[in-house]
């Protein structure tokens, strides 16, 4: 009886992995025969159909047009189903709350967003993000979609296998149980990471068509912290907490930082950085970029020692992990652009000749990466795992 109890994990275990690589290459290529995905992954004809009939009848796949290749018959086309289900993705972020609904193409349907102030007491900015979330999900099934999970991208230390908020010094918050609260609320899987992680799986994913293998996002604004996609995996340190680069330091005789230490990389880079080099009470990143584009006499000296110092960390970041591509995204976006020949500049001077041979570095082109990739952690989780979607193994 241990014998075969022991078999039929093992078959299990093997169907879930093909219907895993049959699901994540479809998201890949968009459409492919049946043909195609056996040839592709190695698999036999057979095992392939009988893996997309268990995937049809799951509704996470479809067939979509014909395509004659060759003197037989023409063979139907199969692509992810639009409507096998979609993910709500969220940030809380110091200054603002966004939800969204995306279906299982990753193609955003619905999204919404509020304002909050890290003066609100905690758990009325977490009740404000609960009633958007529910928002999302009542739309969701308004439309007929089967609500697959949440993802949730947050500023600060994230135990994401715990499902913990560790620690946000942006928004004073600690030891906050979102995945044990929040399933408890909603009934459905929930996943959070830190919001440069889901920001570096939401670009890797769906808009890195070149796929890097080695690639970090740094996400700017009051805070900096780095997501790690290493080999493609992110990468999350022995206890969770990997890519604090911005307490990398950058400076012995730097300005104190937040953290209690000195020249820490934040301090020369990002929001409160800008208003101090610039002597501003305020910061309207929107403004400072229309400045930049005027060529301000002031704010350029000041913009282009940041980039300086920019570069600076990454090029130990390139040095580091061998990176391919590094991502600038973040609040700080709108400002970016401005600094990103400088910063490229001083990693090409920094850095050492081989790991930055064939380094990329660019802004990102949407300022919805983090709530994005938010929502990815629960399509992720289903390209993993989609036996428990699929009725005729449970």
């Amino acid at each position: 009886m241990q014998r075969a109890n022991h078999k039929k994990a093992d078959q299990v275990t093997v169907r879930r992995l093909n219907m895993s690589a049959i699901l994540k290459l479809l998201r890949e290529r968009g459409t492919l025969a049946r043909a195609d995905l056996a040839k592709e992954l190695g698999m036999t004809r057979n095992t392939a159909s009988n893996i997309v009939t268990d995937l049809l009848s799951a509704g996470l796949v479809v067939e979509t047009e014909f395509r004659r290749t060759g003197a037989g018959r023409p063979g139907l086309l199969l692509e992810l189903a639009p409507n096998g289900g979609f993910a709500v993705g969220a940030e809380i972020d110091i200054n603002r709350i966004i939800v969204i609904a995306a279906d299982f193409n990753g193609k955003i349907l619905w999204e919404q967003s509020a304002g909050i102030s890290a003066a609100q007491p905690q758990d009325e900015s977490i009740q404000l993000a609960e009633r958007l979330v529910q928002d999302a999900l009542n739309w969701g099934r308004g439309e007929g979609l089967n609500p697959l999970g949440i993802g949730l991208g947050l500023a600060g230390l994230v135990d994401s296998e715990n499902g913990v908020l560790t620690y946000a010094p942006t928004l004073n918050w600690s030891d906050v149980p979102f995945k044990k609260r929040w399933e408890n609320n909603f009934g459905i899987p929930v996943y959070l990471d830190n919001e440069a992680n889901t920001s570096a799986l939401g670009y890797h994913t769906y808009s890195d068509r070149s796929k890097a293998r080695n690639l970090a996002y740094l996400s700017i604004g009051v805070g900096m912290a780095a997501g790690l996609m290493l080999e493609e995996r992110l990468f999350h340190g022995s206890s969770g907490f990997a890519g604090q680069a911005g307490h990398m330091k950058i400076r012995t005789d730097g300005e104190t930082c937040t953290c209690g230490d000195r020249g820490c990389w934040v301090t020369e880079v990002g929001i409160t950085a800008l208003a101090r080099k610039a002597g501003l009470q305020s910061i309207d990143l929107e403004q400072i970029s229309k400045a930049l584009r005027d060529q301000d006499e002031k704010l350029i000296p000041v913009v282009d020692e940041m980039a300086e110092m920019l570069g600076l960390g990454i090029a130990n970041l390139v040095n580091l992990f061998n990176l391919d591509t590094v991502v600038l995204g973040g609040a700080m976006r709108p400002v970016l652009p401005y600094m990103l020949e400088t910063t490229k500049s001083v990693v090409d001077e920094r850095a050492l000749k081989q790991p930055r041979k064939n380094v990329r570095i660019k802004v990102s082109g949407r300022d919805n990466d983090s709530v994005f990739g938010a929502a990815c952690l629960v399509l992720d989780a289903i390209m993993n795992d989609p036996v428990p979607l699929v009725r005729s193994l449970i």
